[in-house]
């Protein structure tokens, strides 16, 4: 934290109730198997937990005190004389007490949705942005109501940019999430089919990601990729008050890429064109869809004051970001392509299409894709013709809903399916198909835990053995 905080500020700023008193912090624990003796403990209740028994337990052991220097409860804890601050919602006090935190802050604060990439741009940004600059940035994935007040906890005086994922399952959600963390420049990367059984179809997840441009105040900079299907909506809904800053493909856009080529491996070299000035970028990450994730991040700092031609330097200095495309070397010589993170149909495309620019033989090892609510399995189906037809040689699936993409890439082939249900049984069959001339590209959503193929095809597979 910048400077600490007290349960007396919290309780005055946003009500609640004040129980033994009050007490200074300057760290919040909420993880019960890394308790902090120097820290205010919050209690959080999941579907499948509640780390209000975790205190019961420790008071009735008299083990409390001296554990934590406070807590955040939502109701009484017998016996208990630590300082509490009493809420109605613990989840809704963590935010809370991380809007204080953003409060102290007095730099730049950059905000990065969207359905897919929008790690890679908040990595673009925090590479652009550490070339003079001490970003806080979001680590790994907290980036939703619990993830992003962690974020804020973990501001330094030292820190003059915060840049701030959000990531969202439902509506709403972006918009508590700007409610916190009050972003001056904000963009959504693009929208796609993924989480659709918690927005209801695609036009919801559209509108959920927006509340990232109608959260601005008067003066922020909405970034807006005008080469989404949604570009035009967001442009009609964006507040009074609000800059647009128009990123694309178009020459027309303010920031834009000219000269598209990709090298022999698949990372593309580009002119990023900032207000008619060309600033040559080479990437060093594999597909032609990260030219789109660094137009974005371009459009971001650009908003935030970067020069050009310091975009296009950390552009090219960003390396690989784990379990996103990195080429890696795996077992008999072949190139295994780890995009294990997570998947939804447009990014499983973009893929697909990077592999079939591979020479050899070409493999896809697809973990199912999951909440993608009723047309899952026709979702799957268009993977596999996809796949059939950018003229992949093998499709390897792992799941119930990877049978319809088998089916699907098979189809008018003499060649058996390969679907499994196991780990096992596909691994076994695949390591088979590895040599010197074969890339073998791994994706699928997180439930998948596609992550452990690429570990065995690497030969690091130490959890399974």
């Amino acid at each position: 934290m910048i400077s600490p905080l007290s349960l007396q500020q919290l309780q005055g700023r946003f009500g609640g109730e004040l129980v033994n008193g009050s007490v200074q912090f300057e760290r919040v624990c909420t993880d019960t198997r890394k308790i902090d003796s120097q820290a205010l403990f919050v209690a959080l209740k999941g579907e499948n937990f509640d780390a209000h028994d975790f205190v019961l337990e420790l008071e009735s052991a008299g083990e409390l005190d001296g554990q934590v220097l406070g807590l955040v409860v939502d109701r009484e804890i017998p016996g208990c004389r630590l300082p509490q601050w009493r809420v109605a919602n613990t989840t809704v006090a963590l935010g809370q007490i991380g809007r204080l935190c953003r409060d102290q802050f007095k730099g730049r604060v950059i905000a990065i949705t969207g359905s897919c990439g929008k790690t890679t741009v908040k990595e673009m940004l925090a590479a652009i942005f550490a070339q003079r600059h001490n970003p806080c940035v979001t680590r790994g994935n907290l980036n939703n109501q619990f993830g992003l007040p962690m974020t804020l906890f973990g501001l330094c005086a030292d820190h003059d940019v915060l840049i701030l994922e959000m990531g969202a399952s439902g509506p709403d959600e972006i918009g508590y999430l700007c409610g916190i963390g009050k972003p001056q420049v904000s963009a959504v990367n693009n929208v796609m089919p993924a989480h659709v059984e918690g927005f209801g179809s695609v036009d919801a997840i559209a509108r959920a990601k927006g509340q990232i441009y109608t959260g601005l105040e008067v003066g922020g900079t909405a970034v807006v990729n005008v080469d989404d299907g949604y570009a035009n909506y967001w442009l009609d809904q964006m507040p009074e008050g609000v800059h647009t800053l128009e990123v694309g493909l178009g020459h027309q856009c303010a920031i834009s890429a000219d000269n598209i080529e990709l090298t022999e491996s698949g990372c593309p070299s580009f002119d990023l064109v900032v207000e008619g000035l060309a600033h040559l970028v080479q990437l060093q990450l594999l597909g032609e869809h990260n030219v789109h994730n660094a137009l974005v991040a371009a459009g971001c700092a650009f908003a935030a004051g970067v020069p050009a031609a310091e975009i296009a330097s950390g552009l090219g200095g960003l390396g690989g970001v784990a379990g996103r495309m990195q080429e890696l070397k795996g077992l008999s010589g072949a190139a295994i392509i780890d995009d294990s993170y997570n998947a939804n149909p447009g990014s499983v495309a973009a893929a697909i299409e990077l592999l079939a620019q591979r020479h050899g033989r070409k493999i896809l090892v697809l973990g199912d894709m999951a909440e993608l609510g009723p047309d899952a399995d026709a979702m799957h189906r268009e993977i596999g013709r996809l796949a059939r037809e950018r003229g992949l040689d093998t499709l390897f699936t792992l799941g119930p809903l990877g049978a319809a993409a088998s089916v699907a890439f098979s189809a008018g082939r003499h060649q058996p399916l390969h679907n499994y249900r196991e780990r096992a049984p596909l691994l076994a069959a695949l390591t088979h198909e590895l040599n010197e001339n074969t890339t073998v590209l791994v994706k699928g959503s997180r439930s998948a835990r596609m992550e452990l193929v690429v570990q065995a095809l690497t030969g690091n597979d130490k959890e399974d053995k």
